[in-house]
């Protein structure tokens, strides 16, 4: 043979050469497919940074292997073992890049919750502390009507006793014809007639006034002198609007 003559390729390093290229774009293809897992959960990983462990050792291995030579076979072998090393780097990266979202979500969750039922147990406290300030206020203000309701009570009896004079809680006819006559006196500008009859007040017609009945009465007074005096307001307006008209 020759010294310079060319070597025939040889039909079993072909064949070789195309079965790792076969394989090689099939590492490629789950390669791609890793990448894209990865980017979805880049997602959620808020700062994480994959390291370049793996992908700085399949480097190494490839100029370590391609350094010593070998032809297209070598190569091959060179870039199935970095793909290989790719693969299993993006394996073990997208673990422990899941469990490390696993537990962030578990910890948010946690801290959601944890926060929802102290919101809730502070808005109770709010509902229960207005509605024992409600209640204060209910009873102030019944106490309150209470007391006025009495001393309006009390008043009434000072000027029920004043007519009784043997004090036996009870108004005759003379007691009371004595007590309008005093009273009257002591108001020259009133007529005997601008006072209540003592029939007004014996309800029961027995010949005495209880302080029930003096009660009664006065309550149907007051509430008559309320609509005169409303009665009498509205006359000066309907008055008032004539004369304007006029």
């Amino acid at each position: 043979k020759h010294p310079f003559s060319r070597p025939h390729p040889n039909p079993n390093n072909h064949s070789t050469t195309m079965r790792v290229n076969a394989l090689i774009l099939t590492l490629v293809a789950v390669v791609n497919r890793s990448i894209a897992q990865d980017y979805e959960y880049q997602d959620y990983a808020d700062g994480y940074e994959q390291d370049d462990l793996y992908k700085d050792y399949a480097v190494r291995q490839q100029e370590k292997e391609g350094g010593g030579g070998g032809g297209g076979l070598g190569y091959g072998k060179a870039a199935l073992a970095s793909a290989a090393s790719y693969i299993l780097g993006a394996r073990i990266h997208s673990t422990r890049l899941a469990k490390k979202l696993k537990k962030k979500h578990k910890q948010d969750q946690k801290t959601l919750y944890t926060q929802y039922y102290n919101d809730v147990y502070k808005l109770e406290e709010q509902k229960a502390e207005q509605q024992i300030l409600l209640d204060q206020m209910q009873r102030q203000l019944l106490n309150t009507k209470e007391e006025h309701e009495m001393e309006n009570l009390q008043r009434e009896y000072d000027e029920f006793k004043q007519p009784d004079v043997d004090g036996d809680d009870r108004i005759s006819r003379t007691e009371f014809n004595m007590y309008v006559k005093t009273y009257l006196s002591n108001y020259p500008g009133l007529a005997e007639k601008d006072y209540p009859t003592f029939e007004d007040f014996d309800h029961d017609k027995d010949g005495f006034v209880s302080f029930q009945e003096y009660a009664q009465q006065m309550g149907v007074q007051a509430q008559q002198a309320e609509l005169d005096q409303y009665y009498a307001q509205s006359q000066g307006k309907t008055g008032n609007k004539e004369a304007q008209k006029a």
